[in-house]
């Protein structure tokens, strides 16, 4: 809500110019680039290291499993950010709770190494379930989905018309 304010005062109509639901994917969104950074370059750092991953019994699919994971983790940290300040701003805590809870099992699975491969499956699936989640928390529907697949147009005659892109008025 500070944040918003901020954005409110510095703009040119007193408005905040980004909406909640944008804040939150946006944070979500960023918080989950950061995250792939890190693991991505705590991955190179092991392809040029000393040592071969792979070898003296290792998984031998460490660095497609990391990309998985990396993947999945960006993905969770913006379903993660849309839930979470949907649940701040209804102040439902239990959703709070839950999102924190899938964040430390999500983290807790990734201790499965050196079976990197055990830990894709229930990753994906706190990822599926955490994305329908975050996509009904955003407003999303099954009929929205359905009609965006369809790839028909709505005949709309309406016009509408922005105040921001009009001339003004000469007096």
């Amino acid at each position: 809500r500070k944040a918003d304010e901020g954005l409110a005062t510095i703009s040119e109509d007193g408005r905040s110019p980004i909406s909640l639901r944008q804040m939150a994917y946006v944070s979500g969104l960023s918080f989950g680039i950061i995250s792939g950074v890190f693991s991505v370059i705590n991955i190179l750092a092991d392809s040029i290291g000393p040592g071969t991953v792979g070898i003296h019994g290792d998984s031998p699919y460490y660095f497609i499993t990391s990309a998985f994971l990396t993947m999945a983790l960006v993905l969770l940290h913006t379903f993660w950010g849309v839930i979470f300040f949907d649940a701040c701003e209804k102040r439902r805590y239990w959703c709070l709770g839950l999102v924190v809870g899938s964040h430390l099992l999500t983290s807790g699975l990734t201790f499965l190494n050196p079976r990197y491969e055990a830990s894709l499956v229930p990753i994906f699936i706190i990822t599926l379930c955490t994305g329908l989640w975050a996509f009904v928390t955003a407003g999303g529907s099954f009929h929205n989905v359905l009609k965006c697949l369809s790839c028909k147009q709505e005949d709309d005659s309406r016009v509408m018309m922005y105040s921001a892109l009009q001339v003004p008025l000469e007096d």
